[in-house]
């Protein structure tokens, strides 16, 4: 199989992309990256070696200057759709950013370029927000492009991962591509907990929460309950920590 290309938009610190590069090995490159985030490009440049410069905000980016590529890789920015968020969609404006609708630049991208395949992954509430229409409308989109899209939730504590965090996942072929039968994996391993990948040397006091920064936590909690919105956290033990 020749080696295939991908693009990785809202790249954030590569999480995506580290995730394609383990399932394909030295069969795919990345071409392409953007992230908006100057911090998280700084990680992203630390954890990657690539021989292209992280680009910025994508919707200041133009198609013409994303090179080909067989593989759109893009975890668009859940804050509009998240649970712990005021949920304002594709209305959302965030220090003059439109989050909410940042998914079709995506589409902007992928309709000059015509991927095979186009991945997106968001939070579970995109699934119901606006009853249903915002999710709606994204895989209208898709089926428009001429995609056939496929979708589910799945959780990262089903596959090795001691945490519970759901999210849907959407992959989308192109149509002349078959793919009647494409499955979602299967859970395969549910059994990790937090003590299974702590460090067993002593860690660095600066990695911990301090007791100023967990008081800011327990206010913002609260803030979020008064509002109704799902923001929260739990202390557990270590063997129950997922």
């Amino acid at each position: 199989m020749n080696q295939l290309k991908s693009i990785d938009l809202f790249a954030g610190i590569g999480g995506i992309r580290l995730g394609f590069e383990n399932a394909f090995g030295d069969k795919i490159k990345t071409v392409f990256a953007s992230e908006w985030d100057v911090h998280a490009q700084k990680t992203y440049l630390a954890n990657f070696e690539d021989d292209f410069e992280i680009s910025g905000d994508i919707t200041q980016i133009s198609e013409n200057d994303v090179p080909a590529f067989d593989i759109c890789l893009a975890g668009f920015p859940c804050q509009a759709f998240s649970m712990a968020g005021a949920k304002k969609g594709f209305d959302d404006d965030y220090k003059g950013m439109a989050r909410g609708t940042l998914f079709f630049d995506v589409v902007r991208i992928c309709s000059m370029h015509r991927p095979k395949v186009i991945f997106c992954e968001n939070v579970k509430g995109l699934t119901i927000h606006d009853k249903g229409k915002t999710f709606k409308t994204i895989m209208g989109a898709l089926s428009e492009l001429g995609y056939t899209p496929f979708s589910e939730v799945l959780n990262s504590r089903d596959f090795g991962v001691p945490q519970n965090r759901e999210r849907i996942y959407i992959v989308a072929f192109r149509n002349d591509i078959e793919s009647s039968n494409f499955e979602f994996p299967k859970p395969t391993d549910s059994s990790k907990v937090l003590e299974d990948i702590i460090e067993e040397n002593p860690v660095c006091a600066r990695y911990y929460l301090s007791v100023k920064y967990v008081d800011t936590l327990r206010r913002h909690r609260a803030r979020h309950e008064a509002k109704g919105h799902g923001f929260g956290y739990e202390i557990r033990e270590g063997d129950d920590c997922v």
